[in-house]
């Protein structure tokens, strides 16, 4: 009697993980909204890697496993990885919300990576989007239209509505994470996930220094509000969602993260709505669903997600990171995993 119900909670756990994963994702966003209110935001993400690295550093002690640590060669990628995909990409995200813009309209926004990193692989790799990729490309497009035509409607000057700068700002964070995308296609599967996220940070570190100074600000107050934050960003996000990645990808399962991806937006719009009364109108409610329709019009199919389970043992083998395989369905699921590198934010 004991036996099946073990086993039935482990089934359970195993089905909601991907869901957790999606949650801690969302959670990003929102951390982003409170940490920037004390902080600037290159400051806290540099803060907040060299927090993270001593934390990989256990986890590698603690897993006692051949360390991984791969070629020159890949220990460099690794770096400049970090730097497109927690530097351009989370300082992005993290810039926009301080900027002004809303929590959940980022989230939006740069959740557009799947369908920009499947049509960028068209001119760089030659990858033929199917029917479904292309519907899925021209809902988003209209999407994106709709809710930044809402901010114009809302607004009798005809000017928009939210911070230009801040919808620049998702821009970086689209190119960096689309580019760190497709650049992980060329990267060998010679590093272990852990291992690899460490150099990741390293590069990242330097661009966060970089911005800061550019910026010419280091605000930093550690009020109990940011060191509240900043622990959930280390230990709850950079812990939980490095955890729950490593066993889907020991377990293959890491498609269930793509599947679920579509929901990190209207997650992270409840929460910022509970949160910080972030409204939304009608429109923008009616672009935001054409955009999540979008994403699941991309996302992989089960049949084609399943073919690779063996190669999502390390971070750049995977599905894991490389967006353009033989279809460009496997390149949502790429993109879609590869930040969930970015969501260990």
């Amino acid at each position: 009697m004991g036996r099946p119900l073990v086993i039935s909670l482990a089934g359970v756990c195993v089905m909601w993980m991907p869901l957790c994963f999606v949650f801690l994702f969302a959670s990003g966003f929102i951390a982003a909204r409170f940490g920037t209110l004390d902080a600037e935001p290159f400051t806290l993400l540099l803060v907040r890697s060299l927090l993270v690295l001593p934390v990989l550093g256990l986890i590698l002690w603690l897993r006692r496993k051949p360390r991984q640590w791969g070629r020159r060669n890949d220990r460099l990628a690794q770096m400049g990885i970090g730097m497109l995909l927690h530097g351009a990409y989370l300082g992005g995200v993290f810039a926009a919300v301080k900027a002004g813009l809303p929590a959940g309209l980022t989230a939006l926004l740069v959740s557009l990576h799947p369908l920009v990193t499947a049509a960028l692989s068209l001119p760089l790799f030659g990858v033929r989007l199917g029917v479904r990729q292309w519907a899925g490309l021209g809902c988003g497009a209209i999407g994106v239209s709709l809710v930044l035509g809402a901010g114009l409607a809302r607004d009798g000057a005809g000017t928009l509505e939210w911070p230009l700068i801040g919808l620049v700002w998702c821009l970086v964070a689209l190119i960096g994470v689309s580019s760190s995308t497709l650049w992980q296609k060329r990267v060998s599967g010679r590093m272990g996930l852990v291992e690899g996220l460490m150099f990741q940070y390293l590069g990242a570190g330097a661009v966060f220094v970089v911005a800061a100074t550019s910026v010419g600000s280091f605000a930093f107050d550690p009020t109990p509000r940011l060191l509240l934050t900043m622990a959930w960003l280390v230990i709850a996000i950079s812990v939980g969602a490095i955890w729950l990645l490593m066993l889907m990808l020991e377990r293959g399962e890491a498609h269930q993260v793509a599947r679920t991806f579509f929901l990190v937006p209207p997650c992270a719009a409840l929460m910022a709505w509970w949160l910080f009364d972030e409204q939304w109108t009608a429109l923008m409610v009616t672009g935001a669903a054409l955009v999540v329709l979008g994403l699941v019009l991309d996302r992989p199919r089960p049949g084609m997600a399943s073919k690779a389970p063996a190669e999502d043992a390390t971070p750049s083998a995977p599905s894991a990171s490389m967006p353009p395989g033989s279809t460009a369905s496997a390149t949502s699921e790429a993109s879609a995993t590869n930040s969930g590198q970015a969501a260990s934010r």
